[in-house]
């Protein structure tokens, strides 16, 4: 890229153009939020005494749309401090501060008029070489630049975001009839690169890419619903999880959208594509128009598909909707054989092959949605994307799909599928007859650790490109490069003198072959390599420890076991975190107990940007015990050392306060929801680095293994020297407990679980000030934990983890 962009400007401060500034602003780049100047005040305005003439009141819609996105939920900021980074204004007073902004993105009301009236003031102002795109949803990019210069349509493209900005990979990128191929790369590479966004090209036709798919897949759901009978909740049970899709699955999505932006996206097909020989499909059912008209959007207006209310006994309750009636009702149990034999099969896959193959209602409903849904989208190539590539992408980045249409339609066996397609009747592509025809079974391969997908136009396949700073671990497995493993983790050489310990249990829950494998592995990089990275393309890095072992262990009340468990555990990332070779993890996604304690032994850390770090042992009646109490001690405290080693201060810190913020962090079972606040809560050090976005996670992960050669590591040594609060500040920290319990605020359980936690981060029964080696506290640690797993209390709270994944407070 030739220019990296550092300020930018979103025009409109409604949801959607807040909180993409809020993502914009989390990445660092100072943003400008304008809107309109609203033309009378409000009564609640003059009572504040307010004036046409306030500067509260002339920006008052960008700072409701910055309020709203500090306060939505899930939240748009990584940190609410992110939010420094946006100034507010209105377009009549600081349409000027535009020609400062490197790029402007229009983000109004989806109206032609009006965006060519926005572009129009922009012009007014534009520097030349500034990128100007929209966020518009379907309205053509051609429409858009109508009457205006050549500079700005050679710099203007279309850059729709999927909501929320923040948490949606999508990003589709759609040039306009003059747009200049740099300004196609320079945005790309930002919002590849910087914003964390996986790019898919679209073309210039009505909803682009993942839009013009998934709603025609909604739509075509709620017709299948009717013909066969089915209720609202019963097509939310097969169209989610099951198949691989989330789940909100088709109507919960529906309400979380809105029902009358569907009805607008699904009208700009009908309107803008009049050849399609799906139209008709676009035509909601007549339900959804008394939907709009009874003001049942979804969640904007609380009343949708779903309504929440309470019980009769005043406990939170979920009604659904008959369509036909339009009044909800407790929603019914839904009862398909089909779908009870495809939850019970192991794997996304297969779950999918089982339904769309099965005969009764649930199998017909599955048969027909898929089917109509490829063979929809092998008709819009090359209308609408080049390639099954980006139609793929855009359904998984966009939809949040774990399988595209065509990965789907391979998992289904492409002749399998086809033949029951033309025996129900369907008119299969040419292009696809095709490709089977001339002996290519699936639209995708794989062969030695490259991944081909089938092109139309060279009717072969082609290798799909992997960008440079993605390493993708299957492949290099499948091009031998792992060096060992077992049925827990493996270690992969990824190049450069480094290697890559990858878990792969369930949920990466660390039990005794990750154990074993970062022993393992400690042995091998010391000899065989320069560094060891710690990572892996699970949605989640690890959920922790193994808590059915650990009850199992207990209940047997085998407390030698348990605590030899514990002690290899601790020994094993002890050996982590002084091997003389550099350590870094690469957490993504949950990062719990003992996966965010192994993030803690680790020399540095890289953490992708959506990592959602804690020590979470408490809410099970448990204390951190790998390391992850001492560790969270010294990152509360080592600050004070390195203070009274250069002798600034003649007396000791007080470490009561910094002994109380890591006992609050521990006890609370606090979790922090992005990376950056992971630094705030302290499991992460100011040192370690974020990286947007995830796919070159691992990449940059190498890179400050081989910085940290390059500098001349030099690791770190076994502390004994570390200084404890004592038995005051214990006692202060148990007077504490005692008042929040005499106030009902907390269990009785919950003081024997904190006091425990105290215990340890005070160092046990020692005076203030004395001084502790690391293998003590970790003692004091290990003698909490195994204690605490007897405890019928704890054991109760594991159990109803483990049953309902919810904590328990007993």
């Amino acid at each position: 890229m030739d220019r990296a962009i550092k300020k930018c400007a979103v025009i409109g401060a409604g949801v959607m153009g807040a909180t993409i500034a809020a993502q914009l602003a989390n990445v660092g780049i100072d943003t400008i939020l304008l809107d309109i100047v609203l033309p009378e005040l409000t009564d609640d305005d003059k009572k504040r005494g307010l004036t046409k003439e306030s500067k509260a009141f002339r920006n008052k819609l960008a700072q409701n749309g910055l309020n709203g996105a500090l306060k939505s939920k899930p939240a748009s900021f990584y940190i609410p401090e992110d939010a420094k980074l946006i100034t507010i204004g209105n377009l009549e007073d600081n349409l000027a501060w535009l020609s400062d902004a490197e790029w402007i993105i229009e983000v109004v009301v989806e109206r032609l008029d009006i965006k060519k009236s926005v572009f129009e003031k922009i012009e007014t102002v534009l520097k030349p070489g500034t990128i100007i795109t929209s966020n518009t949803s379907g309205i053509p990019a051609r429409a858009m630049c109508e009457d205006r210069t050549e500079a700005f349509r050679s710099h203007f493209a279309i850059t729709h975001f999927f909501n929320p900005p923040r948490y949606m990979k999508l990003l589709e990128i759609v040039p306009g009839p003059d747009t200049l191929p740099e300004v196609i790369e320079i945005l790309s590479e930002t919002c590849e690169k910087v914003l964390g966004k996986g790019i898919v090209y679209g073309k210039d036709t009505p909803n682009f890419v993942a839009n013009r798919i998934g709603i025609f897949g909604l739509l075509y759901s709620m017709q299948a619903m009717i013909d066969l009978g089915l209720s609202i909740e019963a097509v939310d049970e097969i169209t989610g999880p099951v198949i691989g899709h989330p789940k909100s699955a088709s109507f919960r999505m529906a309400d979380l959208v809105g029902l009358d932006t569907i009805v607008h996206v699904a009208n700009n097909v009908y309107e803008g594509v009049p050849d399609d020989e799906k139209r008709e499909m676009f035509t909601p059912p007549e339900f959804i128009q008394k939907m709009i008209e009874k003001n049942m959007l979804g969640s904007k207006t609380n009343l949708g598909f779903y309504k929440k209310t309470k019980d009769k006994e005043g406990k939170k309750a979920i009604l659904s909707l008959d369509y036909k009636t339009l009044e909800h009702t407790p929603q019914e149990k839904v009862k398909l054989a089909s779908l009870e034999t495809a939850k019970n099969i192991s794997g996304t896959s297969a779950k999918i092959k089982s339904l769309f193959f099965a005969q009764d209602v649930g199998g017909q409903f599955t048969f027909r949605t898929l089917t109509e849904t490829l063979i929809y989208s092998a008709k819009r190539i090359p209308e609408i994307a080049d390639n099954i590539v980006n139609v793929d992408n855009a359904m998984k980045w966009g939809f949040a799909w774990k399988m595209g249409p065509f990965e789907t339609w391979d998992t289904l066996g492409v002749g399998q599928s086809l033949a029951k397609m033309k025996e129900a009747g369907y008119e299969i592509p040419a292009w696809v007859q095709e490709m089977l025809d001339g002996g290519n079974e699936s639209f995708y391969k794989r062969e030695a650790g490259t991944l081909y997908s089938y092109d139309l136009a060279s009717k072969d396949y082609e290798e799909v490109p992997v960008k440079p700073g993605i390493i993708l671990l299957p492949s290099l497995k499948d091009r031998e490069k792992m060096v060992a493993g077992n049925k827990g983790a493996s270690l992969i050489d990824i190049g450069d003198g480094v290697a890559c310990l990858e878990f792969h249990t369930k949920m990466n829950a660390m039990g005794d072959d990750i154990i074993t494998m970062v022993v393992k592995s400690a042995d091998i990089v010391r000899s065989d390599f320069q560094g060891l990275v710690i990572a892996n393309h699970a949605n989640n890095f690890s959920a922790g420890a193994n808590l059915p072992l650990i009850l199992f262990t207990a209940q047997e009340e085998e407390w030698d076991e348990l605590e030899w468990m514990v002690k290899a555990f601790q020994d094993s990332l002890m050996k982590l975190k002084y091997l003389d070779k550099p350590v870094v993890a690469a957490p993504a996604g949950m990062a719990l107990g003992g996966g965010c304690e192994i993030c803690m032994a680790s020399d540095r850390v890289r953490f992708a940007a959506e990592t959602y770090m804690g020590l979470v042992e408490a809410g099970v009646g448990l204390v951190p015990a790998g390391g992850g109490t001492k560790e969270l001690l010294l990152r509360n405290t080592e600050h004070l050392f390195e203070v009274q080693k250069g002798g600034l201060y003649p007396k000791q810190i007080e470490l009561m306060p910094f002994v109380a913020r890591a006992f609050e962090t521990i006890a609370m079972a606090k979790v922090a929801t992005s990376g950056p606040e992971a630094v705030k809560l302290g499991y992460l050090r100011p040192t370690d680095k974020m990286t947007v976005n995830r796919d070159y996670l691992i990449e940059d992960a190498k890179k400050t293994i081989l910085a940290m050669n390059m500098e001349g590591y030099q690791p770190p040594r076994p502390r004994d020297d570390i200084r404890v609060a004592g038995e005051n500040t214990f006692a202060m920290i148990k007077l504490g407990l005692w008042s929040m319990h005499e106030s009902g605020y907390i269990t009785e359980h919950d003081v024997t679980v904190s006091t425990k936690v105290g215990y340890v981060l005070c160092g046990g029964d020692v005076l203030a000030d004395t001084k502790v080696s690391e293998q003590y506290l970790l003692d004091l640690e290990r003698e909490a934990f195994v204690s605490l797993s007897g405890d019928p209390k704890t054991q109760a709270r594991i159990q109803h983890m483990l049953n309902t994944g919810k904590p328990l407070r007993n």
